[in-house]
């Protein structure tokens, strides 16, 4: 049984269709990377999918339960779909520990003890544990991100979902981040992936799915969609983002 499995899934800001009858399944263990112009809908897409946007139809199961139509516990479904966002979200008032203590105590009601020695092993997967008593500020943006993938990983979760997660790096930090998805992926995590990073699509993903004004236009193996792509959209994509 697929871990998420979406239906139908529509989303409009006002009278901007952003989502157009969305169906994808994704098993436990892939690792999916949505690829496709600004505004084709892939970042509303992930959003949907942990309710940061609310659908405006259709159905998306998660674990066989149908999230849109049950009381569902946001915070739990929120640690079980953790989140990488294109910007960190750190708070800047913690330390780097203190970031990663805060929802495992609040949300998971773990001690401060059992919530510290997770983030710091989950420090250590990312190469950050020496920076645990540092501010955010004083970070580099590399360095920021694998303390926002620590610290999502810090809640346990099924599944993560990455929203462009290294658009907002140096050129020069985007690899150290990228290595840090790729050990992930090699551990069997569940990923979702927003990205413009082909070569880690071509090297990580298990299926690359084309997005184009809010509709799947192709999907496939990363080989087929990046190598060998069907639709005139797809392959004009490409040749944009691969001749950069």
């Amino acid at each position: 049984m697929p871990i998420i499995k979406i239906r139908n899934l529509k989303k409009a800001f006002g009278d901007q269709v952003v989502l157009k009858d969305i169906n994808l399944d994704v098993l436990e263990g892939e690792v999916v990377c949505l690829i496709g112009s600004s505004g084709s809908g892939k970042s509303t897409l992930l959003r949907c999918l942990n309710l940061l946007e609310t659908p405006d139809g259709g159905s998306i199961y998660f674990n066989g339960v149908d999230i849109l139509n049950t009381k569902i516990n946001l915070n739990k479904l929120r640690t079980e779909l953790g989140m990488v966002f294109q910007n960190f979200n750190l708070f800047n008032n913690k330390t780097v520990l203190g970031n990663l203590i805060l929802a495992p105590m609040k949300v998971l009601k773990l001690s401060k003890e059992e919530a510290t020695n997770r983030a710091l092993e989950n420090l250590r997967k990312v190469g950050m544990e020496e920076f645990a008593d540092r501010a955010p500020a004083t970070l580099s943006g590399g360095q920021k991100q694998r303390v926002a993938i620590a610290r999502a990983l810090s809640m346990n979760p099924k599944v993560l979902l990455f929203d462009e997660p290294t658009s907002a790096l140096d050129p020069e930090m985007v690899g150290e981040v990228l290595l840090v998805m790729k050990d992930l992926a090699a551990s069997g995590m569940t990923m979702i992936v927003v990205t413009h990073e082909m070569a880690f699509a071509r090297e990580v993903a298990s299926r690359v799915i084309f997005m184009d004004q809010g509709i799947i236009l192709e999907a496939g193996k990363p080989e087929e969609i990046l190598e060998n792509p069907q639709e005139a959209r797809t392959q004009e994509f490409l040749k944009r983002i691969l001749n950069q």
